[in-house]
């Protein structure tokens, strides 16, 4: 168990040392991005360790992306699990290649039909294939959530509405190609 514990710290410990050298970068980096909007969507397969278990999940995950601005995200995602299915949707920001993400989660479980509210953390890195690591806090219990990902990316819009060429290329959450 203290080597799980460990895990999730460490990875918490990874997302806070590097947090605030990411915001920065991704303020700068608004700076020169043209507006643009898409959607991604794409599966996702976790491994939750934890309570004394590791377990496989996969789900699904859609996000919407906006850059006109500052870069920020909504996604929305099912998760499958034995005996659990957990919806989430989380705020995120990144460039492309790395970013940060956190939000609510639900958990059901589906033998005994009991609803659980949790919170989630994730820090990710990809450029057509991704990976991430997720610390989630649901019903006092904390796991650590390493996991890989596939997204691509469909209705991408530039600064004027128009649809972009580029709105088919893969990339986790958004494609960044002018």
């Amino acid at each position: 168990m203290r080597k799980i514990k460990s895990k999730i710290f460490v990875a918490i410990g990874f997302s806070r040392g590097y947090t605030l050298k990411l915001f920065v970068l991704l303020i700068l980096a608004s700076q020169v991005c043209k507006a643009q909007t898409i959607w991604t969507a794409g599966p996702m397969l976790h491994l939750n360790i934890g309570g004394g278990k590791t377990r496989v999940s996969y789900g699904l995950e859609f996000a919407y992306w906006n850059f006109s601005h500052f870069p920020y995200s909504i996604d929305f995602a099912t998760e499958f699990e034995r005996k659990r299915v957990r919806l989430y949707s989380e705020m995120q920001t990144g460039i492309g290649v790395a970013g940060i993400s956190a939000g609510p989660v639900l958990e059901i479980h589906t033998d005994t039909l009991s609803f659980k509210a949790g919170f989630q953390l994730s820090v990710w890195g990809n450029y057509f294939w991704g990976f991430d690591l997720r610390a989630r806090f649901i019903d006092k219990k904390t796991l650590f959530c390493p996991g890989t990902y596939l997204k691509t990316g469909f209705n991408g819009r530039d600064e004027n509405g128009n649809k972009t060429s580029s709105s088919f290329h893969s990339s986790h959450h958004y494609d960044h190609h002018h």
